[in-house]
């Protein structure tokens, strides 16, 4: 096997692994609205100062800045969907 094949494969594992991971940060996180262990204006005002950090962070690039941004923006949308399903207030 080709070193570059080595080297997608270790990207798509690790990307797998971050998906996965990321799942289970928006599972915790609605948990967490719905036992009132946290707030929505809480969890809103830190996904939206940390998206704000991002875009302002110069030691970042494009693409970095694009993943967290695109992460937070998934946490809103799960938030979203579980007030939806009615599973959070």
């Amino acid at each position: 096997m080709s070193k570059i094949k080595d080297v997608e494969r270790n990207i798509e594992v690790i990307a797998g692994q971050v998906a996965a991971q990321q799942m289970l940060m928006e599972t915790i996180i609605v948990e967490a609205m719905r036992m009132n262990a946290i707030g929505e204006a809480q969890i809103m005002a830190l996904l939206t100062q940390g998206m704000e950090v991002f875009e302002r962070n110069e030691n970042m690039t494009k693409h970095e800045t694009f993943g967290a941004i695109g992460t937070l923006t998934s946490v809103l949308d799960t938030i979203k969907r579980a007030k939806g399903a009615k599973l959070i207030d």
